[in-house]
């Protein structure tokens, strides 16, 4: 999306301020998912996504409801006003689903593996630097690429792989350390 006129740099000035806006809240409720579970009193199916125990796995969960509400959210208020298509959205939240854990575990197993630091300080801020990068990559995407019906498709089958891949290690972690207690 190039703003070329004036209707297109409002919208894009918008979309962004949507999109960068939703940092410090998914941030936020993704720091109210650690303790979810156990404020359910260890609810099954909020264990499904909320972590349940200290491991690396398990804390991944954390940001994955709040950025897919907040781009759900963001679509339903503005799909019409500013003529938003399923497929330009929903394949940057995509990525930004996927590039949040990633960019978290990679940073954990840096300080901890290679430094051999362990500090809550660096947990926290690996959330907020992985919520952050993975927003503007996907605001980045959501400007400069062209996606078309069968991104969409596969958008929405990676959030439910995502999704099922949480639920399956929940119930059934391998025996390998980042499902385990860290």
């Amino acid at each position: 999306m190039l703003a070329n006129n004036k209707s297109e740099r409002k919208n894009w000035s918008i979309i962004r301020k949507w999109v960068l806006g939703g940092i410090p809240v998914i941030i936020l409720l993704s720091s109210l998912m650690h303790d979810l579970y156990e404020w359910s009193g260890n609810n099954l199916i909020v264990g499904f996504i909320a972590p349940v125990n200290e491991s690396i796995w398990e804390h991944l969960k954390m940001s994955f409801l709040p950025t897919l509400l907040w781009w759900t959210t963001g679509y339903f208020f503005f799909r019409r006003s500013l003529s938003i298509s399923p497929a330009q959205w929903f394949t940057p939240m995509v990525v930004s689903l996927y590039l949040c854990p990633l960019f978290i575990t990679s940073f954990y197993y840096t300080y901890t593996g290679a430094f051999g630091i362990q500090s809550l300080f660096l947990d926290i801020l690996s959330l907020v630097l992985g919520v952050t990068a993975a927003q503007i990559i996907a605001l980045h995407l959501y400007r400069y690429a062209r996606f078309n019906r069968i991104w969409l498709y596969l958008s929405m089958i990676l959030i439910l792989l995502m999704f099922v891949t949480f639920i399956v290690f929940t119930l059934s972690p391998p025996d390998i350390p980042l499902f385990k207690y860290s």
